[in-house]
């Protein structure tokens, strides 16, 4: 339930966050991914009765948005602006905990959105479906990924508990869970996933040189880039059995 209180604002039983409640939640991210991405692909459907594909897709980011309470665009915008507007690690990090947006986050902010609605606009019915599925699943995977790779920035913080309880077994879980996904759709999730490593791996040690480690903010930013690269592969797997 820890992964519904962290990663929704959906309403959850209330659960202890010790340890092991903390790496339980890293495992089932990518559940509550593809619960998050399948509600989305079936509003796409009901919506595809009135609405062309364009405002469709505007109306399945903002729902996005409201559900997950922007927490990873959010991370993404605060990575921006601290490693591209901080001169050192410290003032990097102390730019990342200021709640204000500054030009870099705002350019990657909408840069990842307009990217998102581009794919989207150009994906309807089941294939819309499954792409909203794989790349919310894959992109919450890459926060495991993450945690398990690379060292916590920050001595405390929620990013530091996450990498204090993550380990082997949450990621053996969390790659279950997307493995059993691509049963569904194999080319999307196998080219999804492979790219997804692709970001985190990169990605994290560009971060980690940056920051001297990853965030609670940084997992955030990696998970808006996968989600978008996943969306990419899907208009461009379209014509192919997703």
């Amino acid at each position: 339930m820890l992964s519904w209180s962290f990663l929704t604002v959906l309403p959850a039983p209330w659960v202890e966050a010790d340890a092991r409640a903390l790496a339980a939640s890293i495992a089932f991210f990518p559940l509550v991914g593809l619960a998050l991405g399948t509600m989305l692909g079936g509003l796409g459907f009901a919506l595809d009765l009135v609405l062309p594909h364009g405002p469709i897709a505007v109306v399945l980011l903002a729902v996005d948005a409201v559900l997950t309470g922007g927490l990873h665009l959010d991370g993404l915008m605060d990575t921006a602006d601290g490693v591209f507007g901080g001169r050192t690690m410290e003032r990097r990090l102390e730019i990342m905990r200021d709640s204000r947006v500054g030009s870099f986050g705002a350019i990657a902010g909408a840069l990842a959105l307009l990217g998102q609605y581009s794919c989207l606009a150009m994906l309807g019915g089941t294939a819309r479906l499954v792409a909203l599925a794989v790349a919310l699943a894959v992109s919450r995977w890459s926060t495991a990924v993450a945690i398990a790779l690379f060292p916590a920035a920050r001595p405390t913080g929620l990013g530091a508990a996450f990498h204090e309880a993550g380990g082997t077994w949450p990621l053996v879980i969390a790659t279950a869970i997307v493995v059993t996904i691509a049963l569904a759709s194999p080319a999307l999730v196998v080219a999804s996933s492979v790219a997804t490593l692709l970001v985190v791996a990169l990605g994290g040690r560009f971060l980690t040189a940056r920051l001297g480690g990853l965030t609670g903010d940084t997992y955030g930013g990696l998970a808006v880039v996968s989600e978008t690269l996943v969306l990419y592969l899907a208009l461009v797997l379209q014509p192919v059995r997703l």
